[in-house]
């Protein structure tokens, strides 16, 4: 099932809570499943943007800008 996702996922735990939000366009394989699971167990808590940064920073889908409410892009 690896391939460009074609809308938002969001993988949840056993429990129906969030562990992370995947946006339109990343790269989604079982590799990379193995890693968010293995920071999710780390960290204890949801992952953000931030940590799929740190995760995939070769994921070019992860290095846009953000548009903050109102049109206005982040500096980031």
């Amino acid at each position: 099932m690896a391939g460009k996702l074609k809308e938002p996922m969001v993988i949840t735990d056993y429990r129906r809570e969030p562990v992370c939000i995947l946006p339109i366009g990343f790269y989604f394989d079982d590799d990379r499943w193995e890693k968010i699971w293995q920071r999710f167990d780390e960290k204890g808590a949801s992952l953000t943007r931030e940590d799929l940064i740190d995760l995939f920073t070769e994921e070019p889908v992860l290095k846009r800008d953000r548009v903050k409410p109102g049109g206005v892009r982040s500096e980031k």
